[in-house]
């Protein structure tokens, strides 16, 4: 595993304190004994014990400060798994530019509610091109 994303995931399990920083689970230390997979294994369980003392936070106390501890706890421990899971950082998802390249023409409507699709040349008439008019839609 490469040491960058071993950092990456280990930042995520550090939080700032008024004292100074304080590390959720150092797994750079546990890295060293145990490989990735037991270390991963270890998080979810790790996760999933923080998810059941926050249910029982709940029941007992909805505003209890804890509460935040432990959402923020989940958050920074999920975001580790993903990094260590994926091998590499998660990246921010960009918006796309939507549209083709060239750009697109929006098609006009006649106040028939037909869009042009059904024109042709009108065989019995010597008039142009003429959209096919649909008595049903039209606006009176």
């Amino acid at each position: 595993m490469n040491e960058a994303i071993i950092s990456e995931a280990q930042d995520y399990l550090t939080v700032e304190k008024d004292e100074g920083y304080k590390r959720i689970v150092d797994i750079i230390n546990l890295l060293q004994s145990h490989s990735t997979k037991e270390v991963i294994l270890f998080l979810k369980d790790y996760l999933n014990g923080k998810e059941q003392a926050l249910r029982n936070l709940i029941l007992i106390d909805k505003t209890h400060r804890r509460i935040d501890q432990y959402v923020s706890a989940m958050f920074r421990i999920t975001m580790a798994i993903k990094t260590l899971e994926e091998g590499e950082e998660v990246k921010i998802i960009e918006i796309s530019k939507q549209g083709a390249k060239e750009g697109g023409r929006f098609r006009q409507r006649n106040s028939c509610g037909n869009n042009g699709t059904g024109s042709g040349k009108n065989r019995s008439h010597d008039a142009e091109n003429r959209p096919a008019r649909n008595p049903a839609t039209c606006a009176a």
